[in-house]
């Protein structure tokens, strides 16, 4: 009977708790359309069962321990190859939801977690008008069904910014607005690569992507990188058939490291002959602290070969959840129709606040803020780093972005300074945990940006004295 078999399964799986009172059979009988006859009978079946105690004239209620049964489990197909490997991967964050869940408070107020938010810094009352605006009765229609390659005036902007920002000139045809960088990378595999083609990968990077593009079927190879960038003859060697190759051409993490005008050049250059994809990924690149930078990607390119993917959450806040995608305009339409395909569109009215946000000016003059602001931290973590790192202790480039590596000799495994550091409250990041081959990078990331000069001072000096009872440690050993 269906009303039996309805509260049988609420009170089995927990959603009526033992003790848990019910309505009558009258109220029940009512609401849902059946006889009370039918509901007084269900009733009966459950108290027999030993699964309710009825008490005349006070009510129904969830036997305080009802009792259970031993089912047979049911039959599952076993879980995918891919869904086994993030599992294994993802393991030691699945069981501490909380350090996931209040990321305001456990990553912003750790020092020197890497990628802590600059969200102090942005110009929220400014933001909360143009939402408001956005959500007007004249915006009534934003409320709608949007196009899949995102609103108009947000490709055009977007496309304005990419030029005064990073001096990439695109179309506004040519851009795509997305939810997340994952989903731009989603959309790139299933348009541009088949199951089983290569992908290189820098390495370290974000360990998330390898497991993303293997999700997705990609076959991903990590190529190391030296003081100029990505080492491309080391990824001919590795994987000279690649289809595609993921990069941070300008502020790559977690090191820092740019790739040079030359190597650029070695890799458009590979890339026109084997029929490669370039994937600039564009994080932060709006922060770069010099003049100097190399000229972008998309800029040097004369094949269709590069898509630009990037966000602006960096520069705003994490919770915006819009990325875009630059694609060579020769794609734009099956992209188009492909992200229409995956995920439709993205907030029209949270589309049409940030169109403003940067055809408005407002952008442009939170960019110039937070390129002051940030002077005063880097300032501090130069000079704390040198007053309390050891000279072993190498710093990497600082010419953009919000975090630096400090690059550490071989002797010492990155790991146990993290711990040690993490202990005494102050997070880093071991760069030997990023890489796909931990031979590749040995040392620690720290961010800087969002944290005060007093709270760098401090930590750093942590993070010296951590560092030198590491390598008395490895001495001891040796004797």
């Amino acid at each position: 009977m269906l009303v039996h078999r309805t509260l049988l399964q609420a009170i089995t799986s927990g959603a009526l708790a033992p003790g848990a009172r019910l309505p009558s059979a009258r109220l029940l009988a009512a609401e849902w359309g059946y006889a009370r006859g039918a509901v007084d009978e269900a009733f009966e079946q459950l108290q027999a069962e030993g699964l309710l105690e009825r008490h005349t004239g006070d009510g129904s209620y969830v036997a305080a321990a009802p009792p259970t049964a031993a089912a047979a489990e049911p039959a599952h197909r076993a879980l995918t190859g891919a869904a086994r490997k993030v599992l294994t991967r993802f393991s030691a964050y699945l069981g501490k939801p909380q350090r996931l869940d209040a990321p305001t408070v456990s990553l912003v107020s750790q020092p020197l977690f890497p990628r802590a938010p600059l969200i102090e810094h942005f110009p929220l009352d400014t933001w909360r008008r143009l939402l408001t605006r956005a959500h007007a009765e004249e915006q009534r229609h934003q409320l709608s069904y949007g196009p899949a390659a995102g609103l108009p005036q947000l490709r055009a902007a977007i496309a304005r910014h990419l030029a005064l920002a990073r001096g990439t000139p695109c179309r506004a045809e040519e851009v795509l607005v997305l939810n997340s960088p994952m989903q731009a990378i989603e959309l790139i595999v299933r348009v541009l690569i088949e199951p089983g083609d290569t992908v290189w990968l820098e390495d370290p990077g974000h360990r998330s992507l390898a497991t993303l593009f293997e999700v997705l079927h990609a076959n991903v190879v990590g190529v190391p990188l030296d003081d100029q960038g990505l080492d491309v003859a080391r990824g001919r060697a590795l994987a000279g058939n690649a289809a595609a190759v993921y990069l941070h051409a300008l502020t790559q993490f977690p090191l820092g490291q740019r790739t040079s005008t030359a190597r650029r050049l070695e890799l458009l250059q590979w890339a026109e002959r084997s029929g490669a994809w370039l994937i600039d990924a564009n994080f932060n690149d709006e922060l770069t602290l010099d003049a100097s930078a190399p000229e972008s990607l998309r800029n040097m390119d004369r094949s269709g070969r590069v898509l630009l993917m990037g966000t602006l959450e960096g520069v705003m806040f994490p919770s915006l959840r819009v990325a875009y995608l630059v694609v060579p305009a020769k794609l734009a339409d099956v992209f188009a129709e492909m992200r229409g395909l995956l995920g439709d569109h993205t907030n029209m009215a949270l589309q049409q606040a940030l169109a403003w946000f940067i055809d408005e000016g407002h952008m442009s003059r939170h960019l110039r803020n937070l390129r002051r602001v940030l002077a005063a931290p880097r300032a501090a973590l130069l000079d704390a780093a040198a007053r309390h790192l050891p000279a072993w202790a190498r710093l990497g480039p600082l010419d953009g972005g919000t975090y630096v590596a400090i690059h550490l000799p071989a002797d010492i495994d990155d790991r146990e300074p993290v711990r040690l550091m993490r202990a005494a409250g102050v997070l880093g990041m071991a760069l030997s945990s990023a890489c796909l081959d931990p031979r590749h990078a040995n040392g620690i990331s720290i961010g800087y940006a969002a944290f005060s000069a007093p709270v760098i001072d401090g930590s750093l000096r942590v993070v010296g004295e951590v560092l030198r009872s590491c390598r008395d440690a490895t001495s001891a050993r040796s004797r």
